[in-house]
């Protein structure tokens, strides 16, 4: 079973950009923390940006969908994210456009032992409390269950991964500014 990192171009000076309110949400995005966050619907004016509205808006640790993608989540049933509406506007030219804060889970699915995972020097902290980073990341696929788009737990990557199956089936669908990058790379 091969994994992929899904991710999208964020430096692109026509796709819309979520403006300073979308960091209420970085909190509980960072870690998925699904506690932090409510299902409420919240309104976010555009940043500096354009006004092109591609399928996927990745904003730092926030990952955007559009009603399109959403829809498609929906019918895959994916029912595992964290959906929260978010609308994206420009009030100066009656722009509203929906999306979806769509946040996967993080998994403890990480070989520990065969992965090459980097832990932070603190003589402070004890084991527990030290922050670790996956550098080379290898999946045991036993315990990602039924997931097929998650995130990896006990370490700081906030790489979105998807299962090869779910990447071939998101790919016919040819959403916009959604790319992948093969894990073993």
């Amino acid at each position: 079973m091969g994994f992929y990192v899904m991710y999208g171009e964020s430096c692109v000076e026509n796709y819309a950009v979520p403006g300073e309110q979308i960091r209420c949400l970085e909190k509980g995005c960072l870690n998925s923390e699904f506690q932090f966050l409510s299902h409420d619907a919240i309104e976010v004016e555009l940043g500096e940006g354009g006004l092109y509205f591609p399928d996927y808006i990745i904003s730092g640790c926030i990952p955007l969908i559009s009603d399109k993608f959403y829809n498609f989540l929906q019918a895959q049933h994916v029912d595992y994210l964290f959906y929260k509406p978010v609308g994206l506007t420009y009030p100066d030219l009656g722009i509203r456009e929906q999306y979806w804060l769509a946040l996967p889970p993080r998994i403890n699915c990480l070989d520990m032992e065969s992965s090459e995972v980097i832990t932070e020097d603190n003589e402070y902290l004890d084991e527990s409390e030290l922050m670790r980073e996956a550098k080379k990341i290898i999946i045991v696929p036993p315990q990602l269950g039924r997931y097929n788009i998650f995130r990896l737990a006990n370490v700081v990557n906030d790489e979105i991964i998807v299962t090869e199956e779910f990447k071939k089936m998101l790919e016919k669908e040819n959403f916009e500014n959604v790319y992948f990058a093969d894990l073993e790379e």
